[in-house]
């Protein structure tokens, strides 16, 4: 019988507990049990209140402006995109071609070395050999079925300012 009084008083004291945590704000209950749960509910409606203050649109003409104070954007590629060299500021002929605009259409065999036989971005031919400079780099070897260009690299992330490309003679499928 003692057993059962005591799970009774148990029993009561933890549906009393479950009572005051689900009573209404506004409702005035006395223990310890209801203050906690009055504070609790104050505190996160004053939170979704400044929350909501936060995400509220300025009424002001003032926006928010990010000052980067002489830092990179963080959004822009670190390789950047290619020059925009207008077509008024490149050297005519070689010089002023990107190695991508240029074709290699054959090399040729002379007494001073290989010469090879590129199309520019203009569909003209042009003989270009070792040394010649492009606007982008210049030509460091020329095979008897290639072009190899030393090309001006700009990219942050890259310990070598230089890289290789090479234009292979591609013989035509029939």
């Amino acid at each position: 019988m003692p057993f059962a009084i005591s799970l009774l008083i148990i029993s009561a004291a933890v549906a009393g507990v479950v009572v005051a945590q689900t009573a209404r704000p506004g409702a005035t209950t006395t223990g310890t049990a209801a203050t906690t749960t009055t504070a609790a509910t104050s505190t996160s409606s004053s939170v979704q209140q400044s929350l909501q203050e936060i995400l509220e649109e300025p009424s002001t003409g003032e926006t928010y402006r990010y000052d980067p104070q002489g830092r990179r954007d963080p959004f822009q590629s670190l390789v950047g995109p290619a020059p925009k060299i207008q077509p008024g500021q490149r050297p005519p002929g070689v010089p002023g071609f990107l190695i991508d605009e240029m074709k290699l259409q054959g090399v040729v065999r002379t007494r001073q070395g290989l010469v090879a036989m590129v199309n520019g971005p203009d569909n003209k031919g042009y003989l270009i050999r070792v040394g010649d400079k492009v606007l982008d780099g210049e030509v460091i070897r020329i095979t008897q079925s290639s072009v190899v260009f030393r090309q001006e690299v700009n990219d942050p992330t890259r310990i070598e300012r230089y890289r290789e490309v090479v234009k292979d003679l591609v013989p035509v499928a029939r």
